[in-house]
C-alpha cells in the first residue's frame, strides 16, 4: 500500500505551492484565490497554472495593480494559455481584485470576521458575479489551519473517495467530508505531507478512477487496493 508521502511524490502537491505562494500572507491567499478562479475556469490543471504565470510575468497578481486593469489586458494573458472564453475569467478576477481593494483587511479579513464555512463561503461567493461555490470551497480547502472558518471545509469527492479506498479514512468518518479524519490520519505518519499537499494528490489520483467507481482505470496499477 503507497504511503502519503509515496502519493503526493507520484501525483504532486497542491497547485499553491507549485506556484510559491505563501499562504500565510495576504499576497499569496490573494494569488490562490486568483488561481483557483483559473482552476475552474481552465481544462486542465497545467492549463490554469500557465494563465497564472502569465498573469504574473505582468505584474498583475497584486490585488492593487489587478484591480485597476483593463480587462481586455488581463484576457490576453489568460488567453496565451488557450483558456477557454479567457474574457470570463478576465473580467472575473477584475471584479474580484476591486472587491477585494475596497475591504478593509482584505481577504484575511473576511475570513477572520466569517464565524463558520457557510458564512466564509457566501461572503466570498460576494465578491463577484461568477466566483461560483465550487471555486470557494477550492479557495477554502488549503485555509483550514489558519483561520476557523475554513477548518470545516469538506475534502474534494474524488480525493475523498480516493482516501477511501487506500484505506486512509473510513466510509462513517466525518460525514461532510472527512477532512478531519485524514489529518488524523497523516499525524500518525511518519514524515507524512501536509494535508494540502496529500488532498490534492488523492484528488488527482480518484479523479479518473475512484470517483467513478472504475478500479481498471486506477493510475496505481496493481498497488491499487479495489484490484
Amino acid at each position: 500500500m503507497p504511503s502519503p508521502a509515496e502519493i503526493v511524490t507520484r501525483f504532486g502537491g497542491h497547485p499553491a505551492a507549485a506556484l510559491g505562494l505563501d499562504l500565510g500572507d495576504e499576497a499569496g491567499v490573494f494569488g490562490w484565490l486568483a488561481a483557483a478562479c483559473l482552476l475552474a475556469a481552465s481544462r486542465s490543471e497545467p492549463q490554469a497554472l500557465a494563465a497564472f504565470r502569465a498573469l504574473e510575468s505582468e505584474g498583475l497578481l497584486r490585488a492593487d495593480a489587478l484591480a485597476v486593469a483593463e480587462p481586455a489586458r488581463v484576457a490576453r494573458c489568460v488567453a496565451a494559455a488557450a483558456t477557454p472564453r479567457p474574457e470570463r475569467p478576465a473580467l472575473l478576477l477584475v471584479r474580484i481584485a476591486r472587491a477585494v481593494r475596497a475591504r478593509e483587511g482584505g481577504l484575511a479579513g473576511l475570513l477572520a470576521g466569517a464565524d463558520e464555512l457557510a458564512s466564509a463561503g457566501e461572503s466570498l461567493v460576494g465578491l463577484a458575479p461568477g466566483l461560483g461555490p465550487a471555486t470557494a470551497l477550492r479557495f477554502l480547502r488549503p485555509l483550514r489551519a489558519r483561520f476557523p472558518s475554513a477548518r470545516e471545509t469538506p475534502l474534494a469527492a474524488s480525493a475523498r473517495a480516493a482516501a477511501l479506498h487506500l484505506g486512509w479514512i473510513a466510509e462513517g468518518d466525518d460525514e461532510e467530508g472527512a477532512a478531519d479524519a485524514l489529518a488524523a490520519r497523516l499525524l500518525r505518519e511518519p514524515d507524512a505531507p501536509d494535508l494540502a499537499d496529500v488532498e490534492a494528490a488523492l484528488e488527482r489520483l480518484g479523479r479518473g478512477s475512484c470517483a467513478a467507481a472504475r478500479p481498471d482505470r486506477c493510475a496505481l496499477a496493481e498497488a491499487c487496493p479495489l484490484r
